[in-house]
């Protein structure tokens, strides 16, 4: 790996340049507009990369922010044999990167005399190692298929390998249906037995893509994977320069939900069903098949420890739902020994017996598979222990009713500040960190997102937008829209679903409505979907259909009408008419009685801060500004954003919000005068649906 020279340092910055200023090299790529904003981001990338620093870059929609960190990124990755790795979160925004934005990058490197030594560069998809069939383990299955599968299994298990004789990259998405997650989970790749020594052979498809992962110029990943991999230790060694990968550069793209993801992955999670079923795949009393079975190695004495393990943990899990989820959902533990840790003495004995059994295995493989689910049954009694304990002073501890009509149980615990551990881990790396998002300040300042990220030295730009947001959006925001009822919480449904109805029925073209609670969009569905004045329109709810499927069935009707909640305040990228208008039910606040923010806003409390300015208002804010931003995702986009929920003319904490909107083109309305004030705008839009 060579050394970066200080003449390097100065180069990469200025080719980035050279390729982004007006006319420079990028001007070869088809339909390529200049951009300030792009040429600006490009330069503090390429200074970030060269000089090992960290960079928090909010680029607005538009920016380009993809060309911008990936072009000066692939030419360090190739010139000096480094590897770039790009986060995201979305499956859309990973599409663009492979599908549309490297095509395009490789072209220009490859007509651009002065970088097309790095045209050949090579790029590469990590997936978690689930995702991918391991051929060896499928052999195996098929082979053991009378031990391991009912007649059903089987037939899916055939299924399964007549697909493998034919699939290039062995992944689970590929396969529709999707394959059943019992059957999947005896011929996937997450397992010790899926090693370079048994599947040397060529024909594992997660070896071969581990090997094209290990040389490759960049490699694009998803946040979940990577922070689940730096929290199993698997990352660089603490002593070494680099997070994933050693002397890697890193960026970060939807980086406004790093912070969420961030606790989630270095937290517990633990369902009683989960629970189950690894035992279950170890021996199932019901089928009196499972791994010990296999090779006739089981005893009646071995197959009843695992059988009595499964009847303690299921009496475990039912004691904790009686104990404290009857009457409500989510219970935040706040003292130690709240449940009975004998129960766990079976897990105990579980993990001895397959040390038994790994000892005893005919093969290297079946000893690696007894070791691996040694180590997750003693992972789960680990993490029960730790719960039960409340073991982490700086984590939050809580049970949540989940699974089908939520009689399940989950064990949950979550670090209730991320930063100490993302400055552990990604910024004191000795390796560049970049953090791009459209959404990462608030009034324009991004002391809070540095705050809570742990980024204190790292440098920080704001770019925005490129649009013409003034000539192309206009905001409308509601005066009399009712509130949440202040004891409930809950929100009048009659007022607002009438609102949405008459700017849907005006509107020519899509329109997006967000809500924050599952329970109104589904009052508001119920209502739009008799409604007289949308007659005809297609009406899409979340949850009725897989997201990817419901957005393009949106975007493709192009008069749709969208009710979604959560996931779908963000990364959606719907142009042109198909989204013409952007409703926000109400204002987007966490709930607050939700353990870990209830615990964040008790930390800023005892620190003599004040909980909703610190904790509550900045991640409303942000959401805020991710949902409008859905709405002009190209130059040519025109259209609405309207808010109905009143909260945001009448607290004093609106005016947050409404520095978020990217227009000056204003207005307040009310449910008499809505016709009067938004018809004449649509018209100067060209988007008032004449039929209504």
């Amino acid at each position: 790996m060579r050394a970066v020279s200080d003449e390097d340092r100065f180069f990469l910055p200025n080719l980035a340049e050279k390729i982004f200023r007006k006319n420079g090299y990028a001007a070869i790529l088809p339909n390529f507009e200049y951009r300030p904003e792009q040429e600006k981001m490009a330069f503090a990338c390429a200074q970030a990369f060269s000089a090992d620093s960290n960079l928090l870059f909010e680029a607005g929609t538009g920016v380009g922010k993809s060309l911008a960190y990936l072009i000066p990124g692939i030419i360090a990755a190739s010139r000096w044999n480094r590897q770039l790795v790009v986060a995201t979160h979305t499956i859309a925004l990973q599409r663009q990167i492979i599908e549309k934005d490297l095509p395009r990058v490789r072209m220009m490197f490859s007509n651009c005399d002065a970088l097309s030594d790095c045209a050949g560069f090579k790029s590469a998809i990590l997936l978690g190692r689930a995702n991918y069939l391991c051929s060896h383990r499928l052999k195996r299955a098929l082979a053991e298929k009378r031990e391991l599968f009912n007649t059903e299994e089987t037939a899916e298990l055939e299924r399964i390998a007549e697909w493998a004789a034919f699939t290039q990259t062995g992944l689970m998405d590929e396969l529709n249906p999707s394959p059943n997650p019992e059957v999947w989970s005896w011929v996937n790749a997450d397992s010790s037995s899926c090693t370079p020594k048994n599947c040397a052979d060529g024909t594992c498809f997660y070896q071969r893509a581990r090997k094209e992962v290990a040389s490759a110029d960049l490699v694009v990943l998803n946040h979940s994977l990577l922070f689940a991999l730096l929290s199993a230790g698997l990352g660089v060694e603490s002593s070494s320069p680099g997070v994933l990968f050693p002397n890697d550069m890193l960026v970060l793209d939807e980086a406004h939900l790093i912070p969420d993801v961030a606790s989630e992955a270095f937290g517990i999670s633990l369902s009683g069903y989960g629970v189950m079923r690894e035992l279950m795949r170890i021996y199932n009393p019901r089928k009196k098949r499972g791994l010990i079975t296999r090779e006739g190695m089981a005893e009646h004495f071995d197959k009843q420890v695992v059988s009595d393990a499964i009847a303690a943990m299921e009496n475990f899990f039912a004691q904790i739902r009686k104990d404290f989820l009857i009457e409500r959902d989510t219970v935040r533990l706040s003292s130690p020994n709240w449940a009975d840790e004998s129960a766990l003495s079976h897990l105990d004995c579980v993990a001895r017996l397959l040390d038994t059994f790994a000892q005893n295995a005919k093969s290297d493989r079946l000893c690696a598979e007894f070791r691996d689910y040694r180590r997750k049954i003693a992972g789960i009694k680990n993490s029960l222990e730790d719960c039960i304990y409340l073991g982490d002073s700086d984590s939050v501890y809580w049970l949540e009713s989940s699974g089908d009509a939520k009689r399940g149980v989950r064990v949950n615990s979550a670090p209730i500040d991320v930063a100490p551990i993302l400055r552990r881990h990604l910024f004191s790396r000795e390796s560049p960190v970049v953090l791009t998002s459209a959404t990462l300040a608030i009034s324009g300042k991004m002391d809070g997102f540095v705050e809570r990220v742990g980024a204190e030295g790292a440098e920080k730009f704001i770019c925005a937008s490129p649009f013409d947001f003034n000539s192309n959006m206009r905001a409308f925001l509601s005066t009399d829209s009712p509130e949440p009822d202040k004891d409930t919480k809950k929100l009048d449904c009659s007022c607002l679903c009438s609102s949405i109805e008459k700017l849907c029925a005006r509107v020519a073209g899509g329109t997006l409505v967000l809500f924050t609670s599952y329970a109104d969009l589904n009052k508001a569905a119920k209502v739009l979907e008799n409604s007289e004045l949308l007659r005809g329109r297609k009406i899409l709810v979340q949850g009725r259909m897989p997201r990817g499927q419901t957005i393009m069935e949106f975007s493709d009707d192009g008069n749709a009408i969208l009710l979604g909640t959560d996931t779908f305040w963000t990364g959606i990228d719907v142009p042109g008419q198909a989204l013409s208008q952007v409703i926000i039910a109400r204002l987007p606040f966490e709930n607050i009685s939700h353990p870990l923010l209830e615990a964040r806003m008790d930390r800023a409390l005892a620190l003599g801060e004040n909980p909703f300015q610190k904790i509550s208002l900045p991640s409303a804010v942000i959401k805020f500004r991710q949902g409008i931003g859905r709405l002009i995702r190209s130059a040519r986009d025109k259209g609405l954003i309207v808010v109905l929920d009143s909260r945001i003319i009448s607290k004093p904490y609106g005016r947050s919000f409404i520095d978020g909107i990217p227009t000056n083109r204003v207005e307040r309305f009310n449910s008499k005068n809505i016709d009067s004030i938004i018809v004449p705008e649509l018209e100067e839009l060209g988007i008032l649906n004449l039929e209504s």
